[in-house]
């Protein structure tokens, strides 16, 4: 990982309500009944020119959740996820951070998990293998993410960083905890053109001018958050949003002690 990531830094903010022009109400929508689901999302930014780019696509105009939105390569973590074999350590102020707010019988498996999630999702997405060790097959890596696994792929945590977590707002068709993680386009193993479908317009997209698309207030604030990292001037955090009392909440996670590592 790059000295720039290693120094990332965000702006120290006071928990409680953000009140800025990023924020959206909860749709109309037929509201999600349930804990939100386990979800997690992989943030690639390529750091070679002058200005940070992300890796982001389109969602398609006809989906139930986020129609036509600009996101980062994303989804629902499956129950098969944490039994992924895993190369590598995450920091530990990331893990232990990571750790707060996992809810399994194994929290191990459940950390595993969402590494797991974020790197498939973003390949069966975008057809970026980003942050993983082993040999990549030729053949496994057009057959999809289990074949690439059966080969001895495996996620490699030495190339991620732990940045955020969200909780969707009540009211919409869907709801999600979601884990963000990050990683350099130095990460990315290779690319595929078979995708998933779920979404269009696949590109980099520059820091400074994404914010003209039409992307989910909650992407705004993690990429408002991800701005200030780069520039590395404050003390680290991971902040944490959630929908209390009308308006997102931002808090700041604190970590707690984990031994995850390089494990099946």
């Amino acid at each position: 990982m790059s000295p720039i990531l290693s120094r990332s830094r965000l702006r120290k903010r006071e928990p409680g309500r953000v009140t800025s022009s990023l924020l959206v109400p909860p749709s109309a929508a037929k509201e999600f009944k349930g804990r939100p689901l386990l979800a997690a999302t992989l943030i690639v930014v390529d750091l070679s020119g002058s200005q940070p780019r992300i890796l982001m696509g389109r969602r398609r105009p006809d989906a139930v959740f986020l129609p036509g939105k600009y996101v980062f390569p994303g989804g629902r973590v499956e129950r098969s996820d944490g039994d992924v074999a895993t190369a590598g350590a995450l920091s530990a102020h990331d893990l232990g951070c990571l750790k707060r707010g996992v809810r399994h019988a194994d929290p191990e498996r459940g950390l595993r998990a969402f590494v797991s999630a974020a790197i498939r999702e973003t390949f069966e997405e975008t057809g970026y293998l980003v942050s993983v060790d082993g040999p990549v097959e030729a053949d496994a890596l057009q057959s999809g993410w289990n074949a690439l696994l059966e080969s001895g792929v495996r996620p490699d945590l030495n190339r991620l960083r732990y940045i955020a977590r969200a909780i969707t707002p009540p009211g919409r068709p869907r709801r999600y905890d979601t884990r963000f993680f990050l990683a350099e386009a130095s990460a990315v193993h290779c690319v595929v053109s078979r995708t998933d479908g779920e979404l269009s317009e696949i590109g980099w997209f520059g820091l400074d001018q994404v914010s003209d698309h039409d992307l989910p207030s909650i992407t705004r604030m993690v990429l408002a958050d991800l701005k200030v990292a780069l520039d590395g001037t404050s003390a680290p955090e991971i902040p944490f949003y959630f929908w209390r009392s009308g308006a997102f909440r931002r808090a700041v996670l604190k970590g707690r002690g984990s031994s995850l590592s390089g494990a099946a």
